[in-house]
């Protein structure tokens, strides 16, 4: 999901000789992008997997806006572009050698700083918090989805967590640097100095308004908000969702039964995508 700290998880790992990570292939383009690369393969017949990896590889550098980063030795590649896990199956079937499969890191940040941050973006499209809510959701679902699918390739950067700890390389390095094989060697700063390029700060010239306290009470009292808030948000404090609450009846529950549809239907659109013939 987009204002999640997609950013800073960019430049915290492309700070690694090891890792050469493109610039966003948003929007109809990267998908075009991704539904090419997956026709072409299959009309070209590229058997040998390092012939493919590498064929992706260009591509990716090609398509990345601004100048793009090459770096030949580097042992990870691929691109950072919020929302994309909703292309999951395509990436499964571009990188499907069994010995060296892909992996993903999916942004999380709680859905109160996530919509603030929207909010002070001239180009938020988003017309309310219940707009912007399932998609928060649907994010998030599919996100789940993923990690049943592919438990061992899917590492979760959760910025709020990171911003908690005392030090960010306690929470950096079991969370990413251990599973990406990556060490102090191969950084070109200090961690630490590392900062958000993309922040509302820096994008606007001001800290964004805090949300509305409507706004805030919409969010808080949405059953899976409060879910997804004890496993990855414990500190927020918000009451778990009450025992059965998720299968009561949707025609007596209004806005929040709506809500938990969608987190419900972007599982569904998910596993659709992901078992379409290919």
């Amino acid at each position: 999901m987009g204002r999640s700290g997609t950013r800073m998880c960019a430049n915290i790992l492309r700070n690694s000789s090891l890792v050469e990570l493109q610039g966003e292939l948003g929007g109809p383009a990267g998908t075009r992008l991704l539904a090419w690369l997956e026709a072409a393969l299959a009309q070209r017949r590229i058997e040998d997997f390092d012939t493919r990896y590498d064929f992706v590889r260009r591509a990716f550098r090609l398509s990345a806006p601004g100048r793009p980063s090459d770096r030949p030795h580097a042992i990870w590649f691929g691109h950072k572009t919020p929302r994309h896990e909703r292309h999951f199956r395509r990436y499964e079937t571009l990188f499907d050698n069994p010995e060296n499969r892909p992996v993903y890191v999916y942004c999380l940040r709680n859905p109160f700083d996530v919509w603030r941050s929207y909010q002070a973006m001239p180009w938020n499209k988003f017309r309310d918090v219940d707009t912007f809510l399932e998609a928060w959701l649907r994010s998030v679902a599919v996100y789940e989805l993923i990690a049943e699918r592919a438990p061992d390739r899917v590492l979760v950067f959760n910025l709020d967590r990171m911003l908690r700890a005392a030090d960010w390389r306690d929470y950096l390095e079991p969370t990413l640097f251990q599973p990406l094989g990556l060490s102090g060697e191969t950084f070109s700063r200090p961690v630490i100095t590392l900062r958000n390029s993309n922040s509302s700060l820096n994008k606007t010239g001001a800290r964004p308004d805090p949300i509305s306290e409507a706004d805030r009470r919409a969010i808080a009292r949405q059953p899976e908000v409060r879910r997804i808030a004890a496993e990855h948000f414990p500190w927020l404090g918000l009451p778990p969702p009450p025992p059965g609450l998720i299968r009561r009846d949707a025609k007596k529950s209004g806005r929040m039964a709506r809500l938990r549809r969608t987190a419900v239907r972007a599982w569904r659109q998910a596993r659709r995508e992901w078992n379409r013939p290919r």
